[in-house]
C-alpha cells in the first residue's frame, strides 16, 4: 500500500511539474504576444495620443540661390518666424505649422500645387489585428495645435531666385535629426520632406505675380535616414512586410503610400496588396551621415515658387508607438549644383 502511495505521489509531482512548465511557457508566449502586438506595425495604434511635438525648422540656401518667404524680401535664409507670419505680406499664404505631427501618407501626387496628403486612422479589429482607413487633409494657414486642430503635417511656400537655369540639390548640412539633449526614439527615421514646384516666372516679375503662381503638379520626395531603424522597426518590417533589415547600415526599404481616401478598413498586413496604395519612388534618399550634395530638381532662370511639406510617413516601418513624443529638428539647405 505504501509503495502504491509513493508511486502515485511521484506521478502527481511529475504531472504538476509538467503542468507548471506548460503554464510558464503559456505566460511567456502571452507576454511576448502582448509586447509584439503593441509596437510592431507602421502607424501609431492610437493616433490621438501618439504624437511628435516641438519641431525646429531651418531653411537656407548657398551657391547662388536667393530665397524668400514672400517674393519681396530676399536672402539666403528664411526664419521660422517669417514663415509663421508670411500672410502679412503674402496675403494668400497657406503655411501650416502644427506643433505636433501624426502619421500621414502620400503617393507623391499633387493637384493644383498641393501634395495629396492622407491622415491614417487605425482601428483594432480584435486583439493584435489592426486595420486602417484614411481621410484626405487639405492644409490651412495656421500656427500651433489650437489653430491647426485636425491637421497633422507641416506645409509652407518658399520662393527661389536664380539668374540662370539651375540644378538644385540638398547639401549634407540637411537632415532630420533629434533635437540636442532629447531622447532618440527613432521618429526621424520615418520623416519625409516633399517639394511641389508650383510654377515659375521671370526675374523682373513683381511679388504679386510670383505669389499668384499656381497649378503645379511636379513633386519630389526626400527620404532621410533610410539606413537606420529601431528594434521595433526591424520587427515590423519582418512581421508585416516580410522584409529582413538591420538597425544601421540598412538598404532602403520600399514602401507604398496612400493614393486616395478610403473608408473601407484595410488590414495593416494587407496595405501592400491594396489598390489604395502606390509604390513611392523618392527623388532623393539619404543615409543618416551622407556627405555629398544630392540632386533634387531643375528650375529655370527667374523666380520659382516651391511648396515644402514635412511629415511622418505612416507607411514607414519605424512609425510605431515607441517613437511617440519625440522632438525633431528639420534642417534644409539647398544649393545650386551646376
Amino acid at each position: 500500500m505504501a509503495s502504491n502511495k509513493q508511486s502515485k505521489n511521484r506521478k502527481d509531482k511529475a504531472y504538476y511539474r509538467q503542468l507548471r512548465k506548460i503554464i510558464i511557457l503559456i505566460l511567456i508566449f502571452v507576454f511576448l504576444l502582448i509586447n509584439f502586438g503593441a509596437f510592431t506595425f507602421a502607424w501609431f495604434s492610437s493616433n490621438k495620443n501618439a504624437l511628435i511635438d516641438t519641431i525646429d525648422i531651418n531653411v537656407q540656401t548657398v551657391s547662388g540661390i536667393q530665397i524668400s518667404h514672400d517674393a519681396i524680401e530676399w536672402d539666403n535664409e528664411i526664419t521660422l518666424e517669417e514663415l509663421h507670419n508670411a500672410v502679412a505680406t503674402y496675403r494668400s499664404a497657406t503655411n501650416q505649422f502644427p506643433l505636433t505631427l501624426a502619421g500621414v501618407s502620400t503617393d507623391g501626387s499633387a493637384s493644383n500645387g498641393r501634395m495629396n496628403m492622407y491622415y491614417g486612422l487605425v482601428n483594432e479589429e480584435k486583439h493584435d489585428v489592426f486595420s486602417l482607413y484614411a481621410v484626405k487633409e487639405d492644409e490651412i494657414n495656421c500656427v500651433g495645435d489650437e489653430e491647426c486642430n485636425g491637421h497633422h503635417y507641416v506645409a509652407f511656400d518658399i520662393f527661389l531666385l536664380v539668374t540662370t537655369p539651375a540644378d538644385i540639390g540638398i547639401t549634407a548640412s540637411s537632415g532630420v535629426r533629434v533635437r540636442d539633449g532629447e531622447t532618440d526614439k527613432g521618429s526621424q527615421n520615418a520623416a519625409r520632406v516633399g517639394f511641389v514646384v508650383v510654377g515659375s516666372t521671370s526675374m523682373d516679375a513683381n511679388a504679386a505675380t510670383a505669389q499668384a503662381l499656381s497649378g503645379g503638379t511636379q513633386t519630389y520626395i526626400w527620404e532621410p535616414n533610410y539606413d537606420m531603424h529601431t528594434d521595433y522597426g526591424v520587427a515590423a518590417a519582418r512581421a508585416f512586410y516580410g522584409i529582413n533589415t538591420t538597425n544601421s547600415g540598412a538598404q532602403r526599404l520600399p514602401y507604398k503610400g496612400i493614393n486616395r481616401a478610403f473608408d473601407e478598413h484595410v488590414l495593416l498586413t494587407e496595405t501592400n496588396n491594396s489598390p489604395y496604395f502606390t509604390t513611392v519612388n523618392p527623388a532623393v534618399a539619404t543615409t543618416k551621415e551622407f556627405s555629398s550634395p544630392q540632386s533634387l530638381m531643375h528650375i529655370p532662370a527667374g523666380i520659382t515658387k516651391v511648396r515644402v511639406y514635412l511629415w511622418l510617413e505612416g507607411q514607414d516601418v519605424d512609425l510605431e508607438n515607441a517613437a511617440a513624443n519625440s522632438k525633431l529638428k528639420f534642417d534644409l539647405e539647398l544649393s545650386m549644383l551646376n
